[in-house]
């Protein structure tokens, strides 16, 4: 009898259960559905972006169109606006505004001292109205001064022959446009309290400021400034100024040597030391030590081409030699020397006596042009190729004033120069059918003047293409006193 009973009892026990938990349920669907405003609104929270230094100190920030940065955030909501107050300067009283940015761009006015400072303060609402607690930040400005310095492929100018040339580039860390739009610059111990516009009568640095405007702005601004006629003077100071708006100045002053030109002559050094040896001797023995002038070709060619011409038209004549081979200067200077040798009247044409084994043939640089209309010769050298003279052999003076040449050593390289018409031969090879090249010519010419004598008797252009410091020094010297004499029409002491 036990067991048919506990098995009818227990299905009635389980219904039981589940009936009262679907009723617990249903109660539990019958609540009101949740409301967001049962619940106490947050306030927002306002922040400011101004970073701090290391020290926990702020660092002064450009005076000039500053940008300032604020948020808002809310746990509960959203930001709907802001209220935004700036102090200038801080302490002053000043409007709040009522602003959905998040930023601002203002520019400011400097003190005298290039100060000035503003103190920023915030606060936000959120969607239900909440406000939050007001934060502020004290923001020191300062105006940075510009900066000024030479361009950076601008080779500085340590020494000049009455003409210079210097070119600038400045920038303002402000903002360019904080830049005044001149430039001042002066000379020496010009009066400073004189300011005179570039072009103007007086305008001339020697004697006060004169004042130029940029020619153009960028993302750097660049300016150069030209000097002619320069007095000589082992010292001459340039000082080149500029401004910006709040007043802030900034100089750079750079001291170099303005050479005096002396005699007619201006030696272009061009080669080696050995070379030197030669041609300051024989300067020596023309002028007397210290009676002459040298332009020495060991840091280059000066920054602008017209500062070479004008260095040239200080002189005469000008003296240039090369080392063994070509010159990168030389061609470089191709412009200036041309300019120099042909000038527009009433300039006087000037004289340019040239001594380079690498004037023409394979081993020059030179421009066809060039060679063929300054200097008179034909582009292809005759023989084709370097040679060397040997010891003993003599190159011939073919008019009675011009001593022979004989080579003392069997470096002397040299290329053969073909003359063109209304070029003449000045020296020539003796005739050596093995000693130059296997092609003729045997008997090379060496040097030669242009225009011919019969023209003209004094040559605006003499060309020897043989390296003179390996022949006899006593003839050697002999010969080019008569080259400069008696066909480049220089008068000596």
């Amino acid at each position: 009898m036990s067991g048919p009973l506990r098995s009818t009892r227990r299905p009635a026990l389980i219904l039981a259960l589940l009936m009262a938990a679907a009723g617990a349920w249903i109660t539990g669907c019958t609540n009101a559905p949740f409301d967001p405003e049962s619940l106490a609104n947050r306030r927002p929270v306002a922040r400011i972006f101004i970073s701090p230094t290391e020290t926990d100190s702020l660092s002064p920030t450009s005076y000039y169109h500053r940008t300032f940065y604020w948020s808002g955030s809310d746990a509960d909501g959203f930001v709907v606006e802001y209220y935004v107050t700036l102090e200038i300067p801080a302490g002053l009283p000043a409007p709040w505004i009522t602003t959905i940015r998040t930023d601002t761009t203002m520019t400011f006015t400097t003190d005298d001292q290039g100060h000035a400072e503003v103190l920023l303060r915030v606060a936000c609402r959120d969607d239900r109205g909440a406000l939050s607690d007001t934060v502020s930040q004290y923001i020191p400005l300062r105006n940075f001064p510009p900066a000024l310095n030479f361009e950076a492929d601008f080779d500085t100018v340590r020494w000049s022959f009455g003409a210079a040339a210097f070119r600038f580039f400045t920038l303002d860390l402000d903002g360019n446009e904080t830049l005044e739009p001149y430039y001042r610059y002066k000379l020496d111990t010009a009066d400073t309290t004189i300011v005179r516009d570039f072009g103007t009568a007086g305008a001339d640095p020697a004697l006060c400021w004169v004042r130029r405007t940029f020619a153009s702005a960028g993302g750097d601004w660049t300016f150069g400034i030209d000097l002619h006629d320069l007095a000589p003077s082992p010292t001459r100071n340039l000082t080149v100024a500029v401004r910006d708006s709040a007043r802030a100045e900034t100089r750079l002053e750079w001291t170099w040597e303005v050479r005096e030109a002396r005699g007619p002559v201006l030696l272009v050094a061009d080669g080696s030391p050995y070379l030197d040896d030669l041609y300051y001797a024989a300067m020596d023995s023309f002028f007397g030590p210290g009676q002459w002038s040298v332009y020495s070709m060991r840091h280059g060619l000066p920054d602008a081409g017209w500062v070479l011409l004008e260095t040239f038209r200080q002189f005469e004549m000008v003296w240039w030699y090369t080392g063994s081979g070509g010159s990168q200067n030389l061609v470089d200077a191709v412009t200036p020397v041309r300019n120099y040798l042909n000038p527009s009247p009433p300039v006087p044409r000037g004289r340019l006596l040239l001594v380079s084994r690498a004037v023409t043939g394979a081993y020059s640089d030179l421009p066809y042009g060039f060679i063929q209309s300054v200097l008179g010769v034909s582009p292809t050298a005759a023989p084709p190729n370097v040679f060397y003279v040997p010891a003993g052999n003599v190159a011939e003076g073919l008019q009675a004033w011009l001593p022979d040449l004989a080579s003392a050593y069997n470096y002397a390289g040299t290329i053969g120069l073909q003359a063109l018409t209304g070029t003449e031969p000045l020296y020539r090879l003796e005739y050596c059918r093995t000693c130059y090249d296997t092609r003729e010519p045997f008997d090379p010419v060496i040097a030669v003047r242009r225009p011919e004598r019969s023209v003209e008797p004094r040559a605006d252009v003499v060309v020897v293409s043989t390296q003179l410091e390996y022949y006899d020094r006593p003839q050697t010297l002999a010969a080019l006193r008569a080259l400069l004499t008696a066909e480049l029409g220089v008068t000596l002491p």
